[in-house]
């Protein structure tokens, strides 16, 4: 069963109000997703299924997830997003956690076991991420609003354009502000699902990663009985280069950029009624300069 776009918006936030009718429809509408998140993305079996599908029923029956979802792209999107990042986590919680058992002794002389606190880094993470967001605006702003505008336009499915920028928009294009409003949307729903096809390389990635790991560690036990079998030790060595090779190549096309959801240089073009070649060397230039101002010269976009 699909929901409207506006029920669907509906539900998910009453889910994020901690709603338990809401949370409840939700999980009859999309169990069946969840379960097949991991075998349909990155061919994991059904007992992992089954696994995965506890740990993120766990961490999404609160409904505090729900609360990043506002719309700007489909839902599918944004909750593939989500299942992609639980699944991580997941599986590095079934690979690397190493458990120590630190013993010590009570004043009645038993020994006891303790879990050691580990520091939290999140609220660290949290603020260089709001200050890195706080220079990157402030070396926005300082550019000229007919080039700032066209840099909005190109990445206009993460950015928003502010009073002055629509003021300049409508007075170049001549539309209303419903018809630019329009003509927003319109993109941002198109830019929509290039994002599916960038969570999907993403998911590649990952899935890349975790075949490596499992090959890696087929190859470890092969190597023991490598005298017996050498055929299948140069098989799974095949297989693992090949692994590698394919995960380096997406890794290359995801530092150059390839992954993000830009805007065709023609639809800002025709938007700003300039040509395709002044957007794109309007563009280089602006990327230049701000990654000067961040001091951050691998800066992708």
């Amino acid at each position: 069963m699909n929901l409207s776009k506006d029920k669907t918006i509906d539900l998910v936030s009453r889910c994020g109000e901690g709603d338990e009718e809401a949370l409840k429809q939700f999980f009859e509408l999309y169990s069946e997703d969840i379960y097949n998140f991991p075998m349909k993305i990155f061919h994991l079996s059904e007992d992992d299924a089954g696994d995965f599908f506890i740990y993120a029923f766990e961490r999404l029956k609160t409904g505090s997830r729900f609360g990043s979802f506002k719309g700007k792209s489909s839902f599918r999107t944004w909750f593939y997003s989500v299942l992609r990042n639980m699944l991580i986590d997941w599986q590095r919680t079934k690979r690397e956690l190493k458990v120590t058992n630190l013993g010590k002794i009570s004043k009645e002389g038993k020994e006891y076991a303790t879990i050691e606190d580990e520091p939290d880094t999140r609220p660290d993470m949290q603020e260089e991420a709001i200050e890195l967001s706080d220079r990157f605006n402030q070396a926005l702003e300082e550019i000229g609003v007919d080039k700032r505008v066209i840099f909005k336009l190109s990445y206009i499915y993460y950015l928003n354009l502010n009073d002055d920028e629509v003021r300049y928009l409508l007075e170049k294009t001549g539309l209303t502000q419903e018809g630019l409003k329009e003509k927003i949307l319109n993109l941002r729903s198109e830019l929509s699902n290039r994002e599916e096809e960038n969570i999907r390389m993403e998911d590649k990635i990952t899935s890349l990663y975790l075949n490596i790991l499992d090959l890696k560690e087929k190859q470890q036990n092969t190597a023991k009985i490598a005298p017996i079998l050498p055929m299948e030790v140069d098989k799974t060595s095949h297989a693992l280069k090949k692994k590698y090779e394919q995960r380096k190549k997406l890794l290359e096309k995801k530092k150059k950029g390839h992954f993000l959801a830009r805007t065709p240089y023609r639809e800002v073009a025709d938007l700003i009624g300039i040509s395709e070649g002044n957007v794109s060397v309007t563009l280089l230039r602006l990327i230049e300069k701000i990654q000067k101002k961040l001091d951050f010269s691998d800066l992708d976009f």
